[in-house]
């Protein structure tokens, strides 16, 4: 093959004389040039044009479920935290209704706590629940068992102040044996034989047995007086105050607090007295009135 290349003022002229093998030759090093040219032109065209994208990994079957039971694992996590909470409420809930119908002395029996409530119906088909139905029945659950925490303990604080109230209140009596030997109101003076008014109602007893107090208080005074022999007073608030007097022993001191049955005092015949009693007086707003009133609640 002869190839013949003529410059373009037809001046000069060049020609090459090519056999078959070295015309094949020369035609496989140009496709080489130009495909190997084709390629890196795409493939520096792709980088420019193509943003970078992380592509998630394509996954085989075993990855699929590894991954699926994955998630299956955490829902399951999830509503398990929720439902241990419910359960913990639950038992908080039957714990704090135990101690109030304790204190307010109700049978809670009947109600059968400990055991799953009774539950029946006709039968029927129904419609299932779907997730956001059963978070929702979930979320209104606990919202219901906060409300009823926070009922129940304002109940309990209530039935706690009222026990206050009634335990500072004079209820009972301050022997635990014994017997009314004089009552409150007019009588004759076992001293002077004139007809005057007692104050108090005296407890005749054994000298040196208990003398308790009627509610709780704190002491307001201790040692003797005219006529009252050793004797202690206590306040008790809401503007009552009780005394009692004659006693052998004083067993408590100014200022302490004690609660109704503690024991303040021993019987004795201190002051003017005719034998081992308790005299004993209930004040309200500084004014004496009928301790039988309260010793026979």
């Amino acid at each position: 093959m002869k190839i013949i290349i003529i410059s373009p003022n037809r001046s000069i002229h060049k020609h090459w004389h090519l056999t078959r093998s070295k015309f094949l030759i020369t035609c496989l090093v140009l496709v080489v040039v130009i495909l190997s040219s084709v390629s890196w032109f795409y493939q520096n065209i792709n980088a420019i044009t193509t943003p970078a994208v992380k592509h998630a990994p394509l996954l085989f079957p075993e990855q699929a479920n590894i991954e699926s039971n994955r998630a299956v694992i955490e829902v399951e996590g999830y509503y398990a935290k929720r439902l241990g909470g419910l359960q913990a409420e639950a038992i908080r809930l039957k714990v704090l209704m135990e101690k109030l119908a304790t204190m307010a002395g109700l049978d809670i029996v009947p109600y059968s706590l400990d055991t799953r409530p009774a539950l029946g119906g006709v039968d029927s088909s129904g419609v299932g629940v779907d997730s956001d139905e059963f978070d929702d029945d979930l979320a209104e659950l606990e919202t219901i068992f906060n409300q009823q925490f926070l009922q129940l303990t304002m109940i309990q604080d209530y039935l706690i102040t009222e026990d206050m109230i009634k335990s500072a209140i004079p209820m009972g009596r301050p022997v635990q044996s014994g017997w009314i030997s004089s009552y409150y109101g007019y009588r004759i003076d076992p001293f002077n034989g004139k007809k005057t008014f007692h104050h108090g109602l005296d407890f005749a007893g054994k000298s040196g047995s208990d003398v308790n107090t009627v509610a709780d208080g704190i002491v307001s005074w201790i040692g003797k007086r005219n006529g009252y022999g050793q004797m202690v007073e206590i306040e008790h608030g809401n503007g009552y105050i009780t005394r009692y007097a004659h006693n052998k022993t004083l067993t408590v001191a100014k200022g302490d607090r004690v609660r109704k049955g503690q024991q303040i005092a021993l019987m004795g015949s201190t002051g003017r007295s005719t034998g081992p009693h308790v005299h004993f007086e209930v004040l309200l707003d500084g004014k004496t009135v009928n301790p039988y009133n309260f010793v026979k609640k």
